[in-house]
Order: C-alpha cells, then structure tokens, then sequence
C-alpha cells in the first residue's frame, strides 16, 4: 500500500469526523492523486457537500485550511512515488529505477504534476529579497558572467542572450576553447558572476564559484538545494528542484527560474533595454534573424 496512505490515515483515524466529512475522508483515501489538483470547490460537487464542509473538515484534521491541506496531499503523492529520489545521482541507476515507475504510468500527467512542484519550489525557496538582490547585482555589475556545465550550458545561452539585449557587458562562458578559469580571469569586485551547478555537482563549478569569491565578485549560485557544496560560496542562492522520474534532472523549471530574473532585470531597466532592443531590431530585421 502506498504509504502516504497510511500517513493520512493516521491523521485521520485520530480526528473527530461527522458522516459527511468520514465521506470526504474516504473520497480522498481513494482518489489521493485526484484530490492532489481539484480545487475544494470541485470536490463539494463531487460529493455534494457545501464547500464549508470541505474547509471544517481541512481544520479537523489539524490545517489552517484546505489549501494547506492539499499541499500536504501533493507533498505525500510526490513522495510515494512519482519522483526518483534526488540521492540517486548516476544516470543509470536512475534510468533502471525510473523502468519501474514509468512503464505503467501515466507519462503526460505524472510528468507535469513533477514540474508543477519544482516550478512552484522557486516560490516556497527563494524569497523576493533574494530575487531583488541577485537582479541588483545583475544590473550594477561592470561584466555579469555565465557558467554552468554540460546540460547546463544551454540555459546560459538563453539567459545570455535575454540579458544581452537589454545590459550590457555580458560574457557567457560556454566556449570549447576557453575554461572557466580562463573566462574568469579578470573577473574582480565590480563583477558578477551566475552559476548553474546541479546534481550530479561539477567540480569546475565548485571551483569557478571559489575563483570568482577569491576574486571578490558578486556570486548568484542557482542550485537545487541550501547544502549543495557551491552554495557556501553564493552571495545569493536561488534554489530550484529540478526533480524527475527520469534518467535525467529537469531543467524546464530552471530555465523558468531564469526567464524570471531576466525579467526582473528588463522591468528595472526599462529605458535603456528599449532603446538597445530597438537598435538590435534595427539590423536583425534587415536578414530576418529573429
């Protein structure tokens, strides 16, 4: 049995339930990754009861309301089974655990319930101080660099180019012929340096990320989570799950993560990137590069 189940169940033996809330409580026991996404609304008219039973019977067994309560149910669903743990690393241990969970699974629905949690983590993990605070280094740094590795290096290009087109003195250190060292190597106090690092955790990241800190340049790390061994050179950590019940981590929520400061940083600077996003339209326009 899942044992998610069992955990709810044991919240639920434990309260005091009326008829019309034991009927709730056996809808949820039964349906959990339904009731994981329907709104509270929708479960009254499924079990005809008023959407204040719903909200009397989240509080009986200990939440502040049903949303808290549904957050609970995503968290014990996600945990049961839908996602392989993040301490499996190697991509082919993760590719024969993922066989298991996949083969009979549901892949568009599971799949988006995994992205869901991982693009709403940058909510729940970063708060808007940091966001600001990693958008102000961006826009007053002399050179904003880069890097990341591998399947990384992609979603420095997209941000690069984003940030391009509106700042500035943007280097992006994804070059065959360059290391990070090399790229780094002038980089000082007036710098800002971004990095991407992510399981399994490179260790040129890690010591791109002690270059930059030696050189006393502003460092954002955009990792997984606060004990990642690059975070304890971060000046800001912007923290984003890129959980799947894949081989591979997913890195559509990091590329989110990435839209996101870039428009930060567009809105901050509004008069100056319309101005350069004009003059790059200007020539594009005449080849069609779009």
């Amino acid at each position: 049995m899942d044992p998610s189940v069992n955990s709810l169940k044991s919240i639920i033996s434990n309260s005091n339930l009326t008829n019309k809330e034991d009927l709730i409580a056996d809808y949820i026991l039964n349906n959990l990754t339904d009731a994981c996404f329907i709104t509270s609304t929708e479960l009254a008219n499924r079990l005809n009861v008023s959407n204040a039973t719903i909200i009397r019977f989240s509080k009986k067994v200990g939440f502040t309301g049903y949303s808290e309560f549904q957050k609970y149910l995503r968290e014990q669903c996600y945990e049961g089974g839908l996602a392989i743990s993040d301490d499996i690393t190697i991509p082919s241990e993760r590719l024969s655990l993922s066989y298991d969970k996949v083969k009979e699974a549901d892949l568009l629905n599971d799949n988006l319930k995994i992205l869901e949690k991982n693009i709403s983590s940058i909510s729940e993990k970063n708060s808007l101080a940091e966001m600001n605070k990693a958008t102000n280094y961006i826009i007053e740094a002399r050179r904003v660099f880069i890097l990341g590795s591998r399947a990384r290096v992609g979603i420095t290009e997209i941000m690069g180019v984003f940030l391009n087109q509106i700042i500035d003195n943007i280097v992006v250190g994804n070059s065959n012929s360059f290391t990070p060292f090399d790229t780094l190597a002038s980089c000082n106090m007036d710098d800002c340096v971004l990095i991407f690092s992510f399981p399994r955790y490179s260790e040129v990241d890690l010591a791109a990320a002690k270059m930059a800190k030696d050189a006393n340049a502003k460092v954002i790390i955009i990792t997984d989570k606060a004990t990642a061994p690059i975070a304890h050179y971060a000046d800001v950590l912007l923290l984003v799950s890129v959980d799947s019940n894949a081989f591979f981590n997913s890195y559509s929520p990091v590329l989110f993560l990435a839209e996101l400061i870039c428009t930060q940083v567009s809105r901050a600077t509004m008069m100056k990137s319309k101005e350069k996003l004009e003059r790059i339209n200007k020539h594009i326009s005449q080849f069609g590069m779009y």
